[in-house]
């Protein structure tokens, strides 16, 4: 089973979507993603195993110059790669107009949340197949649900598994962590005297 995956933006976004490929590779074995993403995070989705290859995305730069970007053939570049697969399920699991159009012009069937369920209830007009998810959940869980729903399996039970392959990226030797302080929202800071106690803490405790 081939299935295009839509989830284009940001990073943090884009991490708590592999629990929910990992319980999909799981439940149905041979199956392989392709994930559509914002071309600033392309090398994200390829830390998953179940992701056979990323399409890229430019929105935020297209966004600046749409016409400059039609001119230049990068539209139709695009659109030619989107449409050179034709896949057995198209999942947006943004719930987003941004990212409900790139799913609408991808070849197979599209599904994704519901009105009730979407961030944007209009994304949910571009599917063909909607599904509810309590908005309350964590992104984590709702994910999860979302592609149980989607690919036709129950809903696992046990903890998040990332599926993350850190010696891809790291040397696994190392006891490393990384802090990532940084975020658009200004109800997500954290004090930065909050840093400094986590980051001697993990010191305390031999990372890097």
């Amino acid at each position: 089973m081939r299935v295009l995956l839509v989830k284009t933006s940001s990073l943090g976004d884009l991490i708590h979507s592999f629990p929910a490929l990992s319980d999909a590779s799981r439940a149905l074995p041979g199956i392989r993603f392709d994930w559509l993403a914002e071309e600033s995070f392309a090398e994200v989705p390829t830390w998953h195993p179940a992701v056979a290859k990323v399409i890229p995305i430019a929105l935020r730069r297209w966004r600046r110059d749409w016409r400059k970007a039609w001119r230049s053939g990068q539209l139709k570049a695009f659109r030619a790669q989107l449409r050179a697969t034709r896949y057995d399920l198209v999942l947006d699991a943004q719930g987003l107009v941004k990212s409900a159009l790139p799913a609408f012009l991808a070849q197979g069937p599209r599904a994704g949340l519901d009105g009730k369920s979407a961030r944007e209830p209009l994304a949910a007009r571009f599917y063909q197949h909607r599904y509810a998810v309590a908005r309350e959940q964590h992104a984590i869980v709702r994910l999860r649900q979302l592609f149980a729903q989607a690919l036709g399996y129950p809903m696992p039970s046990g903890p998040a598994d990332y599926g993350l392959h850190f010696s891809q990226v790291h040397d696994a030797a190392v006891k490393r962590l990384i802090l990532l302080h940084g975020t658009t929202w200004p109800s997500k800071h954290w004090p930065e005297y909050y840093w400094a106690g986590l980051a001697q803490l993990a010191a305390d405790k031999g990372f890097a």
